[in-house]
């Protein structure tokens, strides 16, 4: 028999494989209405006092909460979206598998790729839509990748890929299909210098300098030049029994630069939390010093995440353990990890896996798998 213990731990390594995601006159009402919308509100017979209701409503009032857009559905041949990004021309792009899909014989235990004589995907993975209409406006990426994982684009309009059967990174220049630059072996996993070991996410500054988060086995943070020197890591393993340090990973699924405050954000998924560090873009030598963790409100495990502003949007899957959470998207603060919002699609979204926000900061786009789908939100 398992203990209780153990049969958490089962759960969360299922989800794992399988899982691959106005104004109201009296105050009082509006208090409970913001209490509705955390997992664990105070007592009902709790009341803030006036300084503190103040301070909630102007947080709650301020936000931008993301609202569902009616908007057309994304093209149905898409396969699982594992990635979306906004290009310069604030349009969406995704990144998708096609007929691949991840599964538990995708791998085997050494994170080997099973299924290399299959060849690469032959359908194009990298889609651009109309951020009206949701047409397609081009695609690329056929014969390229064969698990295809994160979607950066950087503001010069290179195209960053992480294939976590190959174990690689890619920078692809404007209008190419060919890689500037390739980092990684092969489908050689390893721990090493040379090697990731399934990359989920990139971060890219404006100088060119990037950031790699080798993603599920490795839990670690690389920087890098822009011609991808390494200039150093950060992480460490963490465990899903004890309480990690902040630089214990546990999966850093999603990576988020905010370079005018000089920090990097990491949905750090199995410590269900978003933890911000230096960026080391001033201060080389300040590069992981630990800055934000979120609040203990914070609920979920975060798959994607974004940020604009003193704001940072993420979204996050359903877990198991110490109670169900239901996948949701969240708003925190960038400057202390207090949870400000949370936020759902009309129908609730099914497993979000990443997530993107205009240059404007006016609309968000959550990418799921399974349902495949795109779903657009306004930020109100």
């Amino acid at each position: 028999m398992f203990s209780g213990v153990e049969r958490m731990q089962a759960v969360n390594i299922l989800c794992c494989l399988f899982v691959f995601e106005p104004g109201l006159a009296d105050l009082s009402s509006k208090w409970n209405n913001i209490r509705s919308r955390f997992e664990k509100p105070p007592p009902l017979w709790f009341m803030p006092t006036s300084l503190q209701r103040e301070e909630i409503l102007s947080d709650f009032e301020t936000s931008g909460k993301p609202k569902e857009s009616s908007w057309p559905d994304v093209p149905t041949e898409l396969g699982q979206i594992s990635g979306v990004a906004v290009d310069m021309f604030d349009r969406p792009v995704v990144f998708h598998r096609g007929p691949v899909t991840w599964d538990s014989t995708s791998f085997d235990i050494s994170h080997r790729y099973r299924k290399i004589a299959d060849g690469p995907i032959d359908v194009d993975t990298i889609v651009t839509l109309d951020p009206v209409t949701g047409d397609v406006l081009k695609s690329w990426g056929s014969g390229l990748f064969y698990m295809p994982h994160g979607l950066t684009v950087d503001v010069n309009g290179n195209t960053w890929i992480t294939d976590v059967a190959l174990h690689q990174i890619f920078k692809f220049k404007p209008n190419s299909t060919k890689p500037a630059l390739i980092l990684g072996r092969r489908f050689s996993p390893g721990s090493d210098e040379n090697h990731f070991c399934k990359p989920t996410s990139i971060a890219v500054a404006s100088t060119g300098t990037f950031y790699v988060a080798d993603g599920y086995c490795n839990n670690r943070i690389m920087m890098y030049s822009s011609g991808g020197t390494l200039i150093g890591q950060i992480g460490r393993q963490g465990s899903q029994l004890f309480p990690n340090m902040v630089d214990q990973f546990l999966i850093p699924h999603g990576l988020v630069l905010i370079e005018d405050q000089d920090k990097l954000c990491v949905a750090d998924r199995e410590n269900s939390r978003i933890s911000c560090f230096n960026a080391g873009l001033k201060e080389l030598e300040r590069f992981g010093e630990p800055l934000v963790v979120s609040d203990t409100k914070f609920s979920g495990r975060p798959y994607g995440i974004t940020a604009h502003g003193a704001r940072i949007f993420t979204v996050t899957g359903s877990s198991f353990g110490w109670g169900i959470q239901r996948p949701k998207g969240h708003t925190l603060s960038a400057e202390n990890g207090k949870v400000i919002d949370t936020w759902n699609s009309l129908n609730g979204l099914k497993n979000p896996h990443d997530i993107a926000i205009s240059s404007d900061g006016n609309t968000l786009y959550v990418a799921e798998i399974g349902p495949n789908v795109l779903t657009k939100f306004d930020l109100e």
